[in-house]
């Protein structure tokens, strides 16, 4: 280590600073001998490799084994420098790494990419600035990574303990955070230089293969496959323009690398496709949700950005392709010089198979599943429902192939009442079965923490689900409580259908209803008591069931689902659940899949 290093890690009167934390945080002794020969193994690693993710990991290892940690972060902000997101995380739960997303100013580590810097926190429950991602932090010590005064990210540790880093494990990650950054720099420099190598090589590879394919479908899937390699992507569309109708027309779009079926058309300036077809130039949205020409395609992927280019064949429009994806900030400025490139070789070979495509117009195209599903996490969902004396509880529960959300659980309170919970989350995709399975952990440590009854704990239950971090989804769900002395049940509703009560044979609803959760700050709900008797069934069905659809459109319905409950509310509770789910199998036989899943929960109170 040389003396200008070592005078950097010295204290302000020259004396060498040991990296010691106060005797009660239980910090590894960091001596000033260990803190040179980890900078120096460091030095070595940043010289060693450029491939980024390789030297941050090694970086974490060393700067573990000299300082400890419970958390280690690297934030990098995107190209348009507004947002911060871990490009390498160690600790954190994988939800945070993989969607964690900071603004300049926000929380510890924004507020150190803003102010350039090192901002350090002895208790971090002490601190508004912090929030906090769920990995049980008290101290936290943030440290800006700049090149040239240029703020790139920031390097920010966590520790369970309070008051454990010192004012020498600030001085020491500072130093580091110079030479790292200008790593990270390098690194990123290095792949740059890759990239254009990558992108060279596609394009000869384009020039080779998709002109000589005179089959579309076989060409646009060849294409998505090319642009794949360069750009990153979750929804992959391409339109192309119908002289006649004076329309772009749907012709090829892929979801998550499956191909779906197209769903219509644009006039020119409606959408971003339109607008890219009518200005003739491209268009690259970093968040459709603040641009007014984006128009929802309806389908379960969320599009977040999204970059349009047009297709141009000697100054005649041919189309538009479209690259989606769930991220905001997905595309930069080389992403589209890359696929304005790209689209210049497409438009030669879009004109080959248009003609051929002519003459196959009447073939049958390829049938595709609808992929872009979401399930929620079946560990989370009760195996069995409990027993008790004096009722018998059940439940049938069938995902769709493809879309999921519905969720039930079973609770049970302190003094001996049992919660049943039924609920459907709103939205598609990954994030709504996530969704769910926050909302059953909230549930469940309500129960634990604070039981209380139905209509309190849906407002509960709705002032959490209202939190910006959860992406404005929402929430069904029909709460109620058995008390199995009195037989009385209790129930609260928050926007999930209407359970039904069956009593010697006759079908009626409770009517209990109220504001889905997530959606409306305040909100009171109502609760309805209802004092059951031996004989009596409660059933709880979610929309799946009412909405279930043969072959002709005809929904399943209401009629049909109270016929039934009359018909069997005589058999167990487990015999009528399952027989709810497998009439709808019937009902929609020939109808393909179904499009949503079906939860049946029963309860029945037996005769003494």
């Amino acid at each position: 280590m040389d003396e200008g290093v070592k005078d950097k890690l010295d204290g302000p009167a020259g004396e060498a600073a040991t990296l010691e934390a106060p005797p009660e945080a239980g910090c590894a002794e960091a001596t000033e001998a260990g803190m040179m020969a980890c900078l120096q193994a460091i030095a070595e690693e940043l010289n060693s490799t450029l491939d980024l993710d390789q030297l941050l990991r090694r970086v974490a290892d060393r700067v573990k084994s000299t300082i400890g940690y419970d958390t280690f972060g690297i934030h990098l902000l995107d190209p348009l420098g507004e947002e911060l997101r871990i490009h390498f995380g160690v600790g954190y739960p994988p939800e945070v790494v993989q969607h964690w997303r900071l603004g300049l100013g926000q929380g510890l580590v924004g507020t150190a990419a803003k102010t350039g810097q090192a901002v350090r926190v002895a208790d971090v429950r002490r601190d508004p600035r912090y929030i906090n991602a769920g990995e049980g932090i008290v101290s936290e010590l943030a440290i800006p990574l700049q090149v040239k005064n240029r703020t790139i990210g920031v390097l920010d540790i966590g520790s369970r303990q309070p008051g454990y880093f010192a004012e020498g494990h600030q001085r020491f990650l500072s130093f580091l955070a110079g030479h790292l950054a200008n790593a990270i720099e390098n690194a990123r420099l290095y792949e740059n230089l890759r990239q254009q190598t990558r992108t060279l090589s596609l394009l000869h590879e384009v020039s080779r293969e998709v002109t000589s394919i005179l089959e579309r479908e076989e060409l646009l899937r060849k294409v998505a496959q090319l642009v794949k390699r360069l750009i990153n992507y979750d929804g992959f569309h391409v339109m192309l323009w119908n002289e006649e109708a004076q329309r772009l027309e749907d012709v090829f779009v892929l979801r998550y690398d499956e191909r779906i079926a197209p769903k219509g058309g644009l006039r020119l300036g409606v959408g971003l496709c339109g607008t890219a077809a009518a200005l003739r130039q491209p268009v690259r949205v970093p968040n459709v949700h603040r641009d007014p020409r984006y128009i929802s395609c309806g389908d379960s992927v969320e599009v977040r950005s999204e970059m349009a280019v047009p297709l141009l064949f000697k100054d005649r429009l041919l189309g538009v392709l479209d690259l989606e994806s769930t991220e905001y900030n997905a595309f930069t400025e080389q992403h589209e010089q890359i696929l304005a490139t790209l689209a210049s070789y497409i438009d030669i070979a879009l004109e080959n198979p248009r003609l051929y495509q002519k003459l196959r117009e009447e073939e049958q195209r390829l049938e595709t599943d609808l992929t872009t599903a979401r399930e929620i996490q079946r560990g989370l969902l009760p195996e069995a429902a409990p027993r008790f004396a004096g009722f018998d509880l059940a439940f049938a529960y069938q995902p769709a192939r493809h879309l999921g959300g519905d969720f039930y659980d079973f609770l049970h309170y302190a003094d001996g009442r049992l919660a049943i919970a039924v609920g459907d989350v709103a939205g598609k995709a990954t994030a709504a079965a996530l969704y769910g399975s926050l909302a059953i952990g909230i549930l469940r440590g309500h129960v634990v923490e604070h039981p209380c009854e139905p209509a309190e704990m849906l407002e509960l239950m709705n002032e959490h689900l209202r939190q910006p971090r959860l992406d404005n989804r929402f929430v069904t769900l029909a709460f109620s409580l058995y008390d199995s002395d009195s037989k009385t049940l209790t129930v609260a509703n928050a926007g999930f259908p209407r359970p039904r009560l069956v009593r010697g044979g006759r079908v009626e609803e409770i009517r209990v209803d109220g504001v889905p959760l997530g959606l409306l700050p305040d909100v009171r709900y109502e609760e309805k008591k209802v004092a059951l008797l031996a004989g009596d069934v409660v059933v709880f069905c979610s929309d799946g069931l009412h909405e279930c659809m043969n072959r002709h459109e005809e929904e399943f319905g209401s009629a049909r689902l109270e016929k039934l409950l009359g018909e069997f509310a005589s058999r167990s509770a487990q015999e009528l659940a399952d027989e709810l789910v497998r009439a709808t199998e019937r009902y929609a036989a020939g109808n393909g899949e179904h499009t949503d899943d079906r939860t049946v929960v029963v309860l029945k109170v037996t005769r003494d």
